[in-house]
């Protein structure tokens, strides 16, 4: 069977859908990745390592360098969502459906979705270590980081060497999902790389959207179509 009419057939006659979203979602609205060949990661910024600017203890250390790598390299603004966003959206009206994305950048929020949960946080607002008071990224950007209170606003996302308190909330989702939809990430970086093992392919379907293959591309469950995330699913759309 057709790859593309087989996923239509699964998300029509399924209950609970739960959709993983990674960098390759956000890559076909022009932002960057992070670990790719020419990725983020794999340039040094003023002497240092992505991953090391990005750690909680970087940003104690030297919250300004910090904030400027921020702006400069990972500032979202401005960038829209695209084709597979907006079908998503869509489908959140029609189709029993929760998100999980690894992204920070809103940008299903700005589609219209409404059941996104941001495993990684999100890159709208900061939050002060000392009053809790919270705030505009935005602003941050434009007024600085520092609190009145004395303390200074830290960016609402997991940094590195932070836990990813939300993933337990996502393995919840995904036992209870009777289909898993995985659209651009390589399901290599954990923890989200645990959530196909728990949502159980031994009774379940799992659809996989991605230019490159997965771990998972030959499982007798797994039905993986390498190619754009929103040119396949506006294809499938047509079929549901």
């Amino acid at each position: 069977m057709n790859q593309i009419i087989k996923a239509a057939e699964l998300l029509r006659k399924s209950n609970k859908i739960l959709v993983l979203t990674g960098a390759g979602m956000s890559t076909e609205s022009g932002l960057k990745d992070f670990r790719s060949k020419d990725g983020l990661a794999s340039t040094l910024y003023e002497g240092y390592y992505p991953e090391e600017l990005l750690s909680r203890s970087f940003f104690y250390h030297n919250p300004s360098l910090f904030y400027q790598y921020l702006k400069e390299k990972i500032n979202v603004a401005g960038f829209s969502p695209n084709k597979g966003h907006l079908t998503l959206a869509k489908w959140e009206n029609t189709l029993n459906m929760t998100i999980i994305t690894q992204n920070i950048d809103m940008l299903h929020q700005k589609a219209g979705s409404k059941n996104a949960l941001e495993l990684h946080g999100t890159l709208a607002t900061a939050t002060c270590t000392n009053c809790g008071s919270k705030k505009p990224l935005r602003e941050i950007f434009k007024d600085g980081y520092d609190c009145p209170c004395g303390g200074i606003y830290k960016p609402d996302i997991v940094l590195y060497d932070e836990e990813v308190t939300l993933i337990h909330r996502a393995f919840t989702l995904a036992e209870e999902a009777d289909l898993l939809l995985v659209l651009g990430t390589s399901l290599k970086v954990y923890p989200a790389a645990s959530i196909p093992e728990v949502f159980g392919l031994r009774n379940k379907s799992m659809i996989i959207i991605n230019r490159d293959a997965t771990p998972y591309e030959h499982h007798y469950n797994v039905t993986e179509i390498h190619d754009g995330i929103g040119a396949t699913l506006e294809r499938i759309n047509k079929l549901i």
